[in-house]
């Protein structure tokens, strides 16, 4: 990516901190790649890479960095993890349907501030501050009963702490063609045979299930 060219010295500054908080907590170098977000909100974001993670973007977040009280917020072990939760929730999916997608990317979010930077995937899994984005999509022929879509949630709310999901099944002979965005476009024509929003937050369990027109 190229550099920004209006990065000014306050901007370097803040910047220089964020590098230097992430190799103090992960023990290796980073780079700055690219502006990220808005810092008009009080919290300065950008994108590092690193060599442990290979052609992935990691958000890094500075909360109130322009005073004393800064927090730094990074999404480096939603990123290390991605493959792994993508996995686990497609296990999850596995058990009840017998086969699944899944659609999983890290959330652009900064994890816990105290998350240490050798956390555990269950203990990824169980921090609070940014819940997991899924969609899971499934053969209609493979949904017998509503119930599966509950019986789903639960398995992934058993390790994670707080989730958003989308359950979908669509026809057979359209399942497996289509990406995420393609899903999604289908989802508010009700181009589906059923499909669910599920969230798993503060500790409650919530099913809206979307009906046909």
């Amino acid at each position: 990516m190229q550099n920004d060219p209006v990065r000014n010295e306050p901007a370097r500054n803040i910047n220089d901190a964020a590098l230097s908080y992430m190799e103090q907590k992960y023990g290796e170098e980073f780079e700055y790649a690219a502006p990220w977000g808005n810092s008009m909100s009080g919290t300065h974001e950008l994108i590092v890479s690193c060599a442990s993670l290979p052609g992935q973007e990691i958000v890094v977040q500075i909360e109130n960095y322009k005073r004393d009280d800064k927090v730094f917020r990074d999404n480096y072990l939603a990123v290390k993890y991605r493959q792994q939760t993508a996995d686990f929730v497609n296990d999850c999916a596995v058990e009840v349907f017998g086969r699944a997608t899944i659609f999983y990317e890290a959330a652009n979010d900064g994890l816990s501030s105290s998350l240490p930077a050798d956390a555990s995937f269950d203990e990824f899994l169980a921090d609070t501050r940014v819940p997991l984005g899924v969609m899971i999509e499934v053969k209609a022929s493979d949904l017998s009963s509503r119930e599966q879509a509950e019986k789903v949630a639960k398995l992934i709310a058993e390790r994670s702490a707080g989730f958003y999901l989308t359950l979908v099944a669509v026809d057979d002979d359209v399942y497996g063609a289509l990406d995420r965005k393609s899903l999604n476009e289908r989802i508010p024509s009700r181009q589906f045979v059923e499909c669910a929003s599920i969230t798993w937050l503060d500790g409650e369990l919530r099913t809206e299930w979307l009906g046909k027109e």
